[in-house]
Parts: C-alpha cells; sequence; structure tokens
C-alpha cells in the first residue's frame, strides 16, 4: 500500500459538541428500479422507526461504478433538492445507502473540458517560464564579460526542474566568480543589482528570506533590516494562507493563473515551474475518483477539487467551527440481501445486551520511532495497533490478544471474536475467526472494499461479510495508508458507548470525496448499554 505525508491546518475554532444520532436524523437511499434496494430499505426503517417520509428512490438502472458526470449532472442534484424539501437539510445529519445505489464514483473523463484546458494552459505556461529562464541566464552570462558570450543553449522545453536547476546554480557560481574580479566600484554595483534582480527572478522573495535569515544568525541585523525581515516573512506567510484558500476552489484556468502568479511572486520561476509540473502530474494520474458513499458526505458543498481527497470537517483533528455541511453516510451491503439484512438485525439485538467477546489485533513488530517515523506511515499504524492493545489491557476488561509477528492469525485462531483490526493481506481474506454477533473489525489494506456483493470473493470487506461479521470498512480504490481510521482513534470511541458506528467512524477518518466506505447499521452503538472505556480512558487528543 502506498503512503503519503499527510499535513493538517488546524483553525481556531473547537468542534461543537453534538447529540448521539437519533433515528429521525438518518435518512434512506434506495434505487427506485431495484425491488431488493427497496425491500432492504423499507427492513431498515421499520427496524430502527425511521420516519416513512426519510426516504429517496433514485431513479436509473442499478450499476457498480457511476461516471462522474452521472453523478455530476443527475445524481448530485436530485439528492439536492430531495434534501431542500420540507427541511430536510435542517435535520438530516446521516444517510444510508441501500442494496443497489453504486458503490464507486469513476474517474472524471480525461477528454473532458477542464482537463483539456487545464493540460493546454498549463503546457503554455511551463514553455514561457522555461524562456524566461534562458534569457535570465543569458543576462547572468554576460555579467562580468569584456565582450558579449555566445549565446548559450536554450534549455529544452520538457527539460526537468532539477535540470533547469542545476542549470541556474552552475550560471550562479560562474556569475558570481567573475563579479569577484571586477575593480570598479560603479560597475561592480551595476552588475550586483541585475545579478540580484535574476536571482529573485528565478528564486523568488522566498530566497532573498533565507538569506536575510542565514545572516541574521552569522551577525546580529540593524532594526531596520530586521523590520525589513519581519515585513517579508509576514507578507509571504499571507501569500501562502491566499494559495492555500485558492486550492479548495474547483481547479479551472482561471484559479490555475490566479496562484501561479502569487506562488512565482513567493518562489520564482523554479517555483512556478515546480507547481506546473505537480498540476501536470496530477492531471496524468486523474485521481477523481471516490466512493460514493464518501462524495455524497459532501452534496452539500460547492464545488471542490476532485484530486484525491477533501478535509473531513467532523474528523476530531480538523477544528472547525461547524461540521454541519458534512453529512455522515454508510452502506448496508453484502453478498446476498439476507446477510444484508442480517447487518440491521444483529445490530438491533446486540444493542439490547452489550456486545461480548475478545478483541483481535494483527500488528506486524515494525519499529517505530516517534522523533523519526512520518505521520501516516507503516510504522505509525503499525504502532496504532499495539497502542490501542496497552489502551485496552489497562483501562478495560476486556480480553485482548495482540500479534506482533509479520505473520497473520491463522486459520482458526481466533475464536469468540467481537473486535478485530489488522493488516496486511491484500484482496485475500485469511478465515482466522469465529464472529460474535455483533461483532466490528476492518483490515488495513488497499483493495478490500472494491466489491461488497460477490460471493466467494476474498477481498476483506466482501468475505467479512460473508463469514458474519456485523460492520466493517475500506476502501473501493487505493486509498493511502493515512484514509484509515488510525485504530487507536476509532475503536476507544467506540468503546465508550457515547458515539454510534457511523459517528465513531466520521470522528476518526480524515478525508471526504475519496474512496473508503463504512458498511453496517449507522445508529449500530454495541457499547451504549455497557460501556466497555470510560470516556477518561481515551486518549487524550480525543477527550
Amino acid at each position: 500500500m502506498k503512503t503519503v505525508l499527510c499535513w493538517i491546518v488546524l483553525a481556531a475554532a473547537v468542534v461543537p459538541a453534538r447529540a448521539e444520532l437519533t433515528p429521525n436524523q438518518v435518512a434512506v437511499i434506495a434505487m427506485a428500479e431495484s425491488p431488493e434496494s427497496k425491500e432492504l430499505a423499507a427492513h431498515y426503517m421499520k427496524a430502527r422507526n425511521i420516519p416513512e417520509t426519510q426516504i429517496l428512490l433514485l431513479e436509473g438502472k442499478p450499476v457498480d461504478t457511476m461516471s462522474r458526470q452521472t453523478w455530476e449532472t443527475q445524481i448530485r442534484p436530485a439528492i439536492r433538492k430531495w434534501l431542500s424539501e420540507g427541511g430536510r437539510d435542517e435535520k438530516i445529519r446521516c444517510l444510508v445507502t441501500c442494496w443497489d445505489v453504486p458503490l464507486k464514483i469513476d474517474r472524471r473523463a480525461a477528454d473532458s473540458p477542464v482537463v483539456v484546458e487545464r493540460t493546454k494552459y498549463l503546457a503554455g505556461a511551463r514553455s514561457a517560464r522555461v524562456a524566461q529562464m534562458d534569457k535570465l541566464l543569458g543576462e547572468l552570462d554576460a555579467l562580468g564579460r569584456e565582450k558579449p558570450p555566445a549565446a548559450p543553449e536554450p534549455i529544452a522545453a520538457d527539460a526537468s526542474l532539477q535540470a533547469i536547476a542545476s542549470r541556474f546554480d552552475a550560471a550562479m557560481k560562474d556569475t558570481r566568480e567573475r563579479l569577484g574580479k571586477i575593480t570598479a566600484e560603479d560597475e561592480k554595483q551595476k552588475a550586483s543589482a541585475t545579478f540580484d534582480r535574476v536571482f529573485v527572478g528565478v528564486g523568488g522573495n522566498v530566497g532573498i528570506l533565507r538569506i536575510m535569515a542565514a545572516r541574521s544568525k552569522a551577525e546580529a541585523l540593524g532594526q531596520e533590516q530586521t523590520a525589513q525581515l519581519a515585513a517579508v516573512n509576514a507578507r509571504l506567510q499571507g501569500i501562502a494562507q491566499g494559495i492555500q484558500a485558492m486550492d479548495a476552489l474547483p481547479d479551472t484556468v482561471s484559479r490555475d493563473a490566479q496562484i501561479l502568479g502569487l506562488v512565482q511572486f513567493t518562489e520564482g520561476l523554479l517555483g512556478g515551474i515546480r507547481w506546473i509540473d505537480q498540476q501536470k502530474d496530477a492531471l496524468e494520474k486523474n485521481e477523481t475518483y471516490s466512493s460514493f458513499d464518501s462524495e455524497l458526505s459532501l452534496v452539500h458543498w460547492p464545488d471542490y477539487p476532485l484530486f484525491r481527497w477533501q478535509p473531513n470537517l467532523l474528523y476530531y483533528g480538523y477544528k472547525v467551527s461547524d461540521g454541519q455541511s458534512v453529512l455522515m453516510v454508510s452502506r448496508l451491503a453484502a453478498p446476498t440481501l439476507d446477510l444484508a439484512k442480517k447487518l440491521v438485525d444483529k445490530a438491533v439485538a446486540t444493542e439490547a445486551t452489550g456486545l461480548a467477546g475478545k478483541v483481535y489485533l494483527d500488528a506486524r513488530g515494525m519499529t517505530y520511532d516517534a522523533e523519526k517515523s512520518q505521520p501516516g506511515s507503516y510504522e505509525a499504524y503499525d504502532q496504532s495497533l499495539r497502542d490501542l492493545a496497552e489502551r485496552l489491557k489497562q483501562h478495560t476488561t476486556l480480553t485482548v490478544v495482540l500479534n506482533n509477528e509479520p505473520e497473520l492469525f491463522q486459520p482458526g485462531a481466533c475464536p469468540d471474536a467481537a473486535l478485530y483490526c489488522g493488516w496486511y493481506s491484500l484482496a485475500k481474506y485469511v478465515d482466522a475467526f469465529d464472529w460474535n454477533p455483533g461483532a466490528v473489525g476492518y483490515h488495513l489494506a488497499s483493495a478490500e472494499a472494491t466489491t461488497l456483493r460477490t460471493p466467494g470473493n476474498q477481498a476483506w470487506c466482501n468475505a467479512i461479510l460473508e463469514d458474519g461479521i456485523t460492520a466493517t470498512l475500506g476502501p473501493v480504490y487505493e486509498p493511502y495508508l493515512p484514509s484509515f481510521p488510525k485504530p487507536d482513534d476509532f475503536f476507544p470511541l467506540l468503546l465508550t458507548g457515547k458515539y454510534t458506528l457511523v459517528e465513531a467512524y466520521y470522528r476518526t477518518k480524515p478525508f471526504d470525496s475519496w474512496v473508503m466506505v463504512l458498511v453496517g447499521d449507522p445508529l449500530y452503538n454495541p457499547f451504549k448499554k455497557k460501556p466497555a472505556l470510560d470516556e477518561a480512558g481515551l486518549p487524550e487528543r480525543l477527550r
């Protein structure tokens, strides 16, 4: 599985406390042309006493993967319209998708107008900046020479950023050597002014800031220089915030042009070319797919960039003032319709008595260094499993079985299973478990929810549902590891009995408009009557 280093920008306000999710805050989505979808929806609504007015029947033939165009032009507008009627948008906090509602939304078409327009614009913008680099390198090459030099070989239009930067560094070094040999003061000042102008054009104001900061460490700056340093730093921080705000806008040529201007002011031509290359790479990768449910979470939002993810404003790590624009979503699906109904029946029955059984955690024994291991790394998630095991041993009476070896739990090794989390057996379920009614668990791997309705398929979500688990989660496409809730976040919240399944999930998953899907009754609260963990035992970050 791929990993990425995720960074989170935290705003100032704190997420307001909200009451536990109730049935009258839940709406159900089913397919109008699918008897099975409507049957499952009716079964769920009756079991949870959800008002009959809170079901939306989507038009269209059931498909596993919906096109991005169909979502944007037909399905999203229909859902928005339905939510806006009768005050539903003020009441509904959670949506439940049922059998035959699409599981995935496909990536944006490569020939869509916005992709074509942006590709053309970025190619032209890069060529123009490479030409500017050529011009500035020519100016450097002319400094400190008695005779005009021969025209240098132009930089290739498709030259890599590293090659362009190396060419600039070499030119700067040669020019410094020549300027050091100039004896006439006026000539030297004139050449130095050109040198500085070229430096700023190529490296931007960030380059100036670095030079000033380095100089301040070597020698004390005067009051005026210190004030200049602070002013430049403040201005660059303001521009960085502006760029970040524009990054949240839909990806268009107009947005690109505005961001590129600010990037180039800050980081010069090299920074501009770097940003262009990043955007071109993102367009080529076209990671604009998602799970239907994750995109559904942002159905109230105006348009936003589709590359990878958007922040989940209900996630505990994002300190925002209002997460009401985010809808929680869970799915009722399994390899058979009968199993899908049992997800509901077992959840309701288990709540009446409380979930009992053992906790199985399958780490890999990876070495974790809190100072060196990156957030979202394999090591960090492996450590989260061990942290969870230690937390449960210290603060609960649950029986916890931790496997901290590279090999997974083997068949028959996990009887009386109530909770599970582990990794990494890609799309190959290892049937080590005897699942108790109401069991909750998930496996961290890249392709575990690519199907939920294929009897015999060994992707973990599909197979674990067929084997009898009551709730699980996983990705419909490559997720990148930080997309998963960390084990020591999700399970402690669930164990307190203060959160329903869907609330624990949304409180601990970082992204929406991405690939994850939660499977199970969103109202399921297995520890409501018999909490297994006091809130004082939660990680401090979750209190």
